[in-house]
């Protein structure tokens, strides 16, 4: 006797039953999408614009039975886009909207205090990343230099000073769409001191008398050479010389009237020498 059967397995369809919807939300806000399917425990994919979706920190996927859930934490305006899911042979599409919130400065300008010579740093932050920004000092606009950095991060937009002098000081102010904010810069100078003071010097007529001196920090502001209380200033006999924090005094076609005190004073440092002309 022999019996023979045949067992077929029919696999149920799948069907979409709820699409997905648009949505149209702010920034900041929590995006939801769901759809649902017509069998349970069904593996899908979620996409936006065309590149698949995987869970994160700020973008999570469940499933719960039929129903497939998308949620997306404190949307961007750089998230809007098309969303789709999409499991077996089925799919569905809907679109998210951002509304950008309004522009605005979360945290303005702070005024500064800052050592010369070092580096300083204006920040402040606005409301959205899609926004660009222009700084002022004084009123005046400024741009990027060798020694002046705007910077745009983000939400966070940055002026760097580097090597702050005294002429630094002043009020500096961001504008941002129609919002502005101010803040003031004060730059404290240096202590300056004198490193190698000046040396005696004896000469004989007409020889070259050269006097030298180091100060700490290299300033732009000019020093004051005297002989014998007389201010020295740069022409046919006498040259005067900088280099960084080195001050050079060089006095030609000498003669024995000019015996007496060389003082050389820049701000708070100062030194002071004999200069002896020898007669022929």
């Amino acid at each position: 006797l022999n019996t023979s059967c045949s067992l077929e397995v029919y696999e149920h369809k799948l069907e979409m039953v709820h699409d997905l919807e648009d949505l149209y939300i702010q920034e900041d806000q929590n995006a939801v999408f769901m759809c649902e399917v017509s069998l349970a425990d069904v593996i899908g994919d979620w996409y936006k614009d065309g590149h698949k979706i995987r869970p994160s920190s700020t973008t999570k996927i469940r499933t719960e039975g039929t129903k497939h859930f998308l949620l997306m934490c404190n949307v961007k305006a750089d998230d809007a886009g098309e969303i789709r899911f999409v499991a077996r042979d089925v799919e569905s599409t809907a679109y998210l909207e951002v509304e950008e919130l309004p522009l605005a400065i979360v945290k303005p300008l702070r005024d500064r205090t800052a050592l010369e010579k070092h580096r300083v740093i204006l920040e402040c932050t606005v409301s959205s990343p899609h926004s660009s920004a222009t700084w002022y000092k004084d009123k005046e606009e400024l741009v990027s230099s060798d020694r002046v950095e705007i910077l745009e991060d983000g939400c966070i937009h940055k002026l760097v000073i580097q090597q702050a002098t005294v002429e630094d000081e002043g009020t500096y102010m961001i504008e941002v769409g129609e919002h502005t904010s101010k803040a003031k810069l004060m730059v404290e100078a240096q202590a300056l001191a004198m490193m190698k003071d000046l040396k005696d010097v004896e000469v004989t007529e007409p020889e070259l008398a050269s006097f030298q001196c180091e100060v700490s920090v290299a300033i732009s502001k000019p020093p004051v050479w005297t002989l014998n209380g007389v201010t020295l200033r740069s022409g046919p006999s006498v040259r005067l010389e900088e280099q960084g924090t080195v001050h050079k005094l060089i006095l030609k076609d000498t003669n024995v009237d000019m015996n007496g005190t060389v003082k050389f004073t820049l701000g708070k440092a100062k030194s002071s020498a004999t200069l002896t002309v020898r007669g022929k």
